[in-house]
C-alpha cells in the first residue's frame, strides 16, 4: 500500500507516465503553486514543499529500486521540487510564474555544473533530486535579477 502511495507521489500521480513528463510536471506544480497561493496562502505552498521535499530525500531511494533506471523519466517529484524554489519569489505575477517555468526547464535539461555531478556520480534520492534543486536555485537567481530591475 505505501509502495503504491509513494509511486503515485513521486509520480504526481502519473504525470510521470506522459510524454515530457519533466516540462509537464514542472506545469503541473505551476499550477497547483498559483491555486494554492489564490486560494489559501504562500505558507501553506512552503509547508506543503518543505514536507514534500523531506518525504522525498527519506522516502524516494526505496521507490527507485522498483525502476531499472537510477533516475526514472517516471519519477517528476524532483521537478516539482526544483520548480518550486523559483516560484517561492513569484508572487501572483504571471510573467515571472511562466518565466521561472521556462528558465527552470533550461537549466533542468542543461544541467550546469555542478548539477551535472548530481545527475551522473550521485545516486539514490540525492542524486534525483540534487540537480533539479541546482536548477531551482539558479532560476531563482534570475528571476530575482528580473524582479529588482523591473
Amino acid at each position: 500500500m505505501l509502495d503504491k502511495l509513494n509511486i503515485l507521489i513521486f509520480t504526481i500521480f502519473n504525470v510521470g507516465k506522459l510524454p515530457a513528463s519533466g516540462t509537464f510536471a514542472s506545469i503541473v506544480t505551476i499550477f497547483f503553486y498559483y491555486t494554492i497561493i489564490s486560494f489559501f496562502s504562500k505558507n501553506i505552498f512552503v509547508f506543503i514543499f518543505i514536507t514534500i521535499t523531506i518525504y522525498s530525500f527519506l522516502f524516494l531511494k526505496n521507490t527507485l529500486k522498483k525502476f531499472n533506471n537510477k533516475d526514472p523519466k517516471e519519477i517528476v517529484i524532483d521537478e516539482f521540487i526544483g520548480q518550486s524554489i523559483p516560484l517561492l519569489i513569484c508572487g501572483k505575477d504571471i510573467v515571472l510564474i511562466l518565466l521561472s517555468c521556462l528558465i527552470f526547464r533550461i537549466f533542468d535539461i542543461f544541467k550546469i555544473f555542478p548539477a551535472n555531478i548530481f545527475d551522473k556520480k550521485i545516486s539514490g534520492s540525492t542524486g534525483v533530486i540534487g540537480d533539479d534543486i541546482i536548477a531551482g536555485i539558479y532560476t531563482v537567481l534570475i528571476i530575482y535579477i528580473i524582479k529588482i530591475n523591473t
